[in-house]
């Protein structure tokens, strides 16, 4: 009869270990799985984080772009007024007009050089370049206004 006990409450021992044991597994595979849907979840904003930066700088870029284009049109416009004036000057004038149309022209030259450089897949240093170019079209501006 002892014997009997023991092997009875041996076997709901096992059988209580077990349950047990099923009902952690479970749990610890209900837990894996909600942990790779977080993971996936994750992955998914980390990616759509990526695309919006993505975005951003080339929305950025295409502002730049054409922030210099136009800044391009300007220059070409005030380098055409000074052809004029170097055609209808005195010898005198001709001379600074003329150092001034380089002056220009240098500068249209650099922007162009800009400008191609933004087509370029610019990611390592863009705000330097975008400071540089900022910098650099601001003078423009600034020179462009005083008209001489």
């Amino acid at each position: 009869m002892k014997k009997r006990n023991f092997v009875f409450a041996l076997l709901i021992a096992f059988g209580t270990m077990w349950v047990l044991s099923s009902t952690t597994s479970c749990q610890n595979n209900q837990a894996a799985k909600e942990a790779q849907q977080d993971m996936d979840r994750a992955g998914e904003n980390i990616k759509d984080a990526a695309e919006d930066v993505g975005e951003a700088m080339r929305t950025e870029r295409d502002e730049l772009a054409e922030n210099m284009r136009q800044q391009g049109r300007e220059l070409d416009q005030a380098i055409a007024e000074l052809d004029k004036k170097i055609e209808q000057a005195s010898e005198k004038e001709k001379v600074r007009w003329i150092e001034r149309r380089n002056a220009l022209e240098q500068d249209r030259q650099e922007l162009n050089k800009d400008l191609k450089r933004v087509g370029e897949n610019i990611e390592e240093g863009w705000a330097d370049f975008k400071n540089s170019v900022a910098s650099r079209m601001e003078r423009i501006a600034d020179d462009l206004k005083t008209k001489d």
